[in-house]
């Protein structure tokens, strides 16, 4: 009973290994038609940056309304960089989204990845 358990598992094991393996060897997004995703990718930026310009001057403004104590506002040294990742995270994830509208599937994250993000 116990030979025929590790015989499963390691039957398992092979496929799953060989089934990352073959994803590794996928395509690079772009590879098929590259001025076709090259241009998406130039509109989808263009997008991105727009957004983002427009949220940071309303979140900007908001701060504004406590302009003489930026402690009060929570805008000190580590809050900055709080925002900071936090626009990086957000452009990130509108970029993806927006090429994934335009027909380039994202690689996916493993689960341990996507944790923490």
């Amino acid at each position: 009973m116990i030979e025929r358990t590790l015989a499963i598992a390691a039957i398992a094991f092979g496929l799953l290994a060989g089934g990352c393996q073959e994803a590794a060897q996928a395509p690079a997004r772009g590879a098929a038609n590259p001025e076709k995703y090259d241009r998406d990718r130039s509109l989808c930026q263009g997008q991105v940056d727009e957004y983002m310009q427009t949220r940071r001057r309303v979140d900007d403004a908001s701060a504004g309304t406590f302009a003489n104590d930026p402690s009060r506002a929570g805008r000190d040294g580590l809050s900055n960089q709080m925002a900071a990742y936090g626009d990086s995270r957000n452009s990130d994830k509108f970029m993806a989204s927006c090429m994934e509208g335009r027909g380039w599937p994202q690689a996916q994250k493993a689960w341990w990845q996507r944790i923490g993000g």
